[in-house]
């Protein structure tokens, strides 16, 4: 097996890269793969896509795929879930992803397993010349959302992150619509507001067979088993792992990454962020103000669930989920009428087909690793006013809190060796 991110210190030296304001160092190894075009499929080729993170948000892409490309290769921590995706199928089955990684079958992967893996699985997929579609948020923080960018670039990697809204011809429509300017000045922008995620309090239980517990904690710190982080509830209290602090920003970068997703995209912030965010109260669940450089408020309070509400001199606009609707009815005359009405079948496939796409065109997706950073960021710095219970003053530039070393030292975690950026 591989073993990445391994380097002589005189090599390490020599190849590494510097995140700047992070402070993060990220080997440059790029394999052999990567560097020659030959390496990765064609444009006539079938594409081998293996998935790691066999859960309800893998199963549910599982299937999404086009008939040119194919499922060589599964991975789980979990065997019972590994026995249960590859049933019946002609799968390459692994435990650890390195493994996967090492399948000289696999072109490009899907990441879909809980957050706080979201950066060492890329990066080491990049460093193996493998091009990755990573589900929504990039990263569990900002240093790791940095250092995926290096590690993507440096590679040649087509990146896909999850918020499929982006390959929805409705929300298309919309965020053109807001910004050619057609709803005049954007006053304001309502966002749903969702839960940061808070501090493990569970007891241990026994670990069940067949689950790799120590694999599945990874780079986080070590914690008992519970069941509990395994059933996932729509429940407004209960959200499996996806609710607490050591792997998720909770459901603020969750299903609050769509709605911030939408936003950003409206704005035309894409490469940029917000220069202040407030909660208004206290908690997880208080409503937070962002106020962006060109002087726009982003509320997060009301909006429907994934969406976004863009308020502007002429009117509102609300996208959400594939449903656009116009206040008053007059701004959206000139509509097509399918984007009035919401898009059949799900969302997913239209995302991954168009990564695939672009797998073989090597055109940029539509929400390219950046993108996906910059969203993930904006949920990051929202989690870390509520964490602090106060404003934090923020540096889209270079990505920093200025002059504010408490929330600075929010922006990476350690991880718990061996494993390291």
């Amino acid at each position: 097996m591989t073993k990445y991110n391994s380097l002589t210190r005189r090599g390490f030296l020599k190849q590494s890269l510097t995140t700047g304001a992070m402070g993060l160092v990220v080997p440059r190894v790029i394999s052999s793969r990567a560097l020659a075009a030959p390496g990765r499929a064609g444009a006539n080729d079938r594409i081998g896509v293996g998935y790691i993170g066999l859960g309800a948000r893998g199963n549910h892409i599982l299937h999404h795929l086009p008939e040119d490309a194919e499922i060589v290769a599964v991975c789980d921590v979990d065997a019972r879930r590994v026995a249960k995706a590859a049933d019946g199928r002609r799968y390459a089955t692994y435990g650890d992803y390195r493994g996967l990684l090492d399948n000289k079958d696999v072109d490009a992967v899907v990441i879909t397993t809980p957050d706080h893996w979201h950066a060492l699985q890329s990066i080491h997929a990049c460093q193996a010349g493998k091009d990755v579609f990573c589900d929504k948020p990039l990263s569990l923080t900002v240093a790791e959302g940095r250092a995926m960018i290096r590690a993507a670039r440096e590679s040649n990697c087509i990146y896909q992150v999850g918020p499929q809204q982006r390959s929805i011809p409705a929300a298309i429509y919309a965020c053109e619509f807001v910004r050619a300017g057609k709803l005049g000045k954007i006053r304001e922008v309502h966002v749903t507001n969702n839960r940061t995620s808070r501090d493990w309090e569970l007891p241990g239980e026994p670990i069940p067979d067949g689950l790799d517990w120590d694999m599945w904690l990874g780079p986080s710190a070590k914690h008992p088993f519970h069941s509990k982080i395994f059933s996932v509830s729509r429940q407004a209290d209960w959200f499996g792992w996806m609710a607490f602090r050591p792997w998720s920003g909770g459901m603020m970068t969750s299903w609050g990454a769509h709605g911030m997703d939408l936003m950003q995209w409206g704005l035309g912030m894409d490469a940029s962020g917000p220069s202040e965010v407030e909660p208004l109260g206290e908690g997880l669940t208080c409503e937070l103000q962002y106020t962006y450089p060109n002087d726009v408020v982003v509320k997060l309070d009301e909006a429907p669930q994934g969406g976004a509400i863009f308020v502007g001199e002429k009117g509102k606009v609300t996208v959400a989920c594939g449903m656009v609707t116009w206040d008053p009815p007059e701004l959206g005359k000139d509509a097509p009428e399918s984007i009035t009405s919401l898009f059949p079948g799900a969302t997913a496939p239209i995302h991954t087909r168009q990564w695939l796409k672009c797998v073989r065109s090597r055109q940029t997706p539509t929400c390219d690793v950046e993108v996906g950073q910059r969203t993930a960021t904006a949920c990051h710095i929202g989690n870390i006013a509520r964490w602090l219970g106060r404003k934090v003053r923020w540096d889209p530039v270079n990505e920093t809190f200025p002059g504010d070393d408490e929330a600075s030292a929010m922006l990476s975690r350690p991880m718990r060796q061996p494993w390291h950026l």
